[in-house]
């Protein structure tokens, strides 16, 4: 039995948290989801220490996110986030932000647990995630499967991994591939996005070089990263 069906985690906004206008970023809403992701996987037992015992660890694998309103600096928000169940070797956790009482943003998201040695995703039984009392609760009642993609793509940027792009994992975390979409979205529009689906297809290493490349069909975005051997890095939707 899970110990702790869901958390609540509460976040007061910092300038450093925020773009040019003083609302939060949707990079900073991801390092905050998996945040409070890794902080309810401790508390049920299946957090970063547990699996490292293991030889394994946790990874993002895809995530959709809705947002209504930006909170802003120097506002107090609240994030509830369960994991909702399995499907296949997918762990499925969903999250709501509250500004004031109000939810003003909600996600879906499949993770994958990796070998460490092999970087192959392991069976989620041999976990013990099998729970009777998940919270059955949907932010968003959506399936995520495979981002659909449309259009020619246009390259947009030609990047490398740095130091500073890295993670605990020792790979790319998933806000650092956020903030390069966003880098090149930002610099031909300036609006805020509402929906956001990221799926994440290949690891980046540490010096990789890769292409930042876009399409846009019927208000659409479509943003796909492909590395030097030209595969596709993480494709994204959003709008």
């Amino acid at each position: 039995m899970l110990k702790f069906p869901f958390g609540i985690y509460n976040f007061k906004i910092k300038s450093y948290d925020t773009d040019h206008n003083g609302k939060l970023t949707l990079p900073t809403i991801f390092h905050l989801l998996q945040e409070c992701a890794w902080e309810n996987a401790q508390a049920n037992e299946f957090g970063f220490e547990d699996l490292e015992k293991q030889n394994a660890f946790w990874v993002l694998s895809k995530i959709y996110i809705e947002i209504n309103e930006y909170p802003e600096w120097k506002d107090d928000i609240e994030i509830k986030t369960w994991p909702k169940g399995i499907d296949g070797l997918f762990a499925i956790r969903d999250f709501q932000i509250f500004n004031q009482g109000k939810i003003v943003a909600r996600a879906t998201s499949y993770w994958l647990i990796l070998d460490q040695s092999t970087k192959r995703p392991k069976r989620l039984e041999q976990f013990n995630f099998i729970h009777e009392n998940f919270f059955k609760e949907n932010a968003i009642a959506k399936v995520l499967g495979k981002v659909p993609f449309q259009g020619d793509l246009a390259e947009l940027d030609k990047r490398k991994v740095y130091y500073s792009d890295l993670d605990v994992n020792k790979h790319v975390n998933n806000a650092t591939y956020v903030r390069w979409i966003l880098d090149s979205y930002f610099s031909e529009e300036n609006i805020n996005i509402s929906e956001f689906e990221i799926n994440f297809l290949t690891e980046l290493k540490l010096n990789d070089i890769f292409t930042v490349n876009k399409s846009f069909e019927e208000c659409v975005y479509y943003y796909i990263l492909k590395n030097k051997a030209n595969k596709d890095v993480c494709k994204v939707k959003m709008k």
